[in-house]
């Protein structure tokens, strides 16, 4: 007991010079404020409110290698000669990104209200090395172009006029045989008793009519469909608990991903132990095995990310396209109970990042989206900023499908068919 007592109170004396030592290069003590709630008149008040924020909130410090401090001796003085002096508006905005550009939190955003200029910025700092734009329409062409293609169903997504859920099924290695295709807009399903049915078509005719429950009477198991397809390329993720019913029905057992903590204090490594991510196993899922292939892009993100590792892990699968996103920890969007339960996560006027106008249009206000929660995988690895690596990497041919032409898709096909 002496010696548990002695260690307890050796680290909060350490903790205590610590503290000390990180606050004597700053120029007046730091205060400890709700940074959902901070009123900002000024630049350099933004700037400080938005660092210090990040400072406390930010989830992935034990990964990230973007020198905070440096930054803040850096910029801090340059936002102090924008009150001084005034500022133009690109100067303004190129600075935040030059500040912030690196993160590893692949989910992260800032959103920025000048009461100057009077305009809302958007800043992404994340690091991607290969982006693209998304080819959705012209591989949504080309799957239709397909020969042998049969039971085309297809329903718009939420995210435009263009995206969409889609099932198909596409010739097999023999005659006789199919191949499942079904591509997810977005895992925005919701719960399927609240939803209108033309919404749940593809989905119904690849799961069946108890989407909810797994796969129950869905082309999915059907004896002629050997093998399946599920094509995750430009989906930007949604809501976690559409990964039990949707990619897990394609399992036999339930399924260990990793281990999530989150922040419980304000210091940067101030993190809660620990704790298992599982998902159960539906109540209908595949009678037995078959082979899949994830087709998955770099603008897969999120909850495209992890049902890719997972598909692989779980259940055997190929993963044919290319990297991942890099953003598989997961968030809660709301400032209302992320910083007061959990020490991480979004922060700030949540209205200029929901609807685009700020509480008040006379301050300085700030939206920062980051991740709520820190995910790794069972080796405790982390995918944040690397993404999910392609088992055979096809990469986007733009020349390709404007001639009406999926490479990726069509190597999937190869694959199946062939084995190589």
């Amino acid at each position: 007991m002496t010696n548990r007592y002695f260690s307890i109170n050796k680290s909060m004396a350490l903790g205590l010079v610590l503290l000390l030592f990180a606050t004597s290069c700053r120029k007046e003590p730091l205060e400890i404020q709700n940074p959902n709630t901070r009123a900002c008149n000024s630049y350099s008040e933004q700037f400080e409110a938005i660092w210090q924020g990040i400072d406390h909130t930010y989830t992935l410090w034990s990964h990230d290698t973007i020198n905070w401090d440096a930054r803040y001796v850096k910029y801090k003085p340059i936002f102090e000669s924008f009150d001084q002096n005034g500022v133009d508006s690109a100067t303004y905005v190129n600075t935040w990104k030059e500040f912030t550009y690196g993160f590893i939190d692949h989910h992260m955003a800032i959103v920025l209200w000048n009461p100057v200029h009077k305009f809302l910025v958007g800043i992404s700092p994340s690091r991607n090395d290969y982006g693209h734009p998304s080819g959705y329409k012209e591989q949504v062409d080309a799957l239709k172009l397909q020969p042998g293609i049969s039971n085309y169903v297809e329903y718009n997504g939420s995210n435009s006029n263009y995206t969409k859920s889609i099932f198909c099924l596409l010739p097999g290695k023999t005659a006789d045989k199919h191949i499942a295709y079904l591509r997810f807009s977005d895992f925005e399903l919701g719960s399927p008793d609240s939803i209108p049915n033309e919404v749940l078509l593809p989905f119904k005719a690849f799961y069946g009519d108890s989407i909810g429950l797994g796969i129950l009477n869905g082309a999915a198991d059907r004896a002629d469909v050997e093998s399946i397809i599920i094509d995750l390329r430009a989906n930007p993720g949604g809501s976690i608990i559409n990964i039990n019913h949707l990619i897990l029905s394609l399992a036999q057992n339930p399924y260990h991903y990793g281990y999530s903590r989150y922040k419980e204090g304000l210091g940067r490594l101030d993190y809660t132990g620990w704790m298992p991510v599982q998902f159960p196993l539906p109540k209908y899922h595949l009678s037995s095995p078959k082979p899949i292939v994830v087709l998955a892009d770099i603008n897969s993100a999120s909850c495209a990310e992890m049902s890719t590792q997972i598909l692989r892990d779980a259940m055997g699968a190929t993963v044919i396209g290319e990297r991942t996103m890099g953003a598989t920890c997961s968030l809660l969007p709301s400032t209302d109970v992320a910083f007061d339960l959990f020490y991480s996560g979004c922060f700030g006027d949540y209205k200029i990042y929901n609807e685009k106008k700020p509480t008040h249009p006379d301050q300085f206000a700030y939206y920062v989206y980051s991740s709520t929660y820190d995910i790794v995988l069972k080796d405790y690895t982390s995918l944040e900023g690397k993404g999910v690596q392609p088992d055979i990497e096809v990469l986007f041919d733009l020349n390709s499908l404007n001639a009406g032409r999926d490479n990726q898709l069509d190597r999937a096909l190869q694959f199946l068919r062939t084995g190589n």
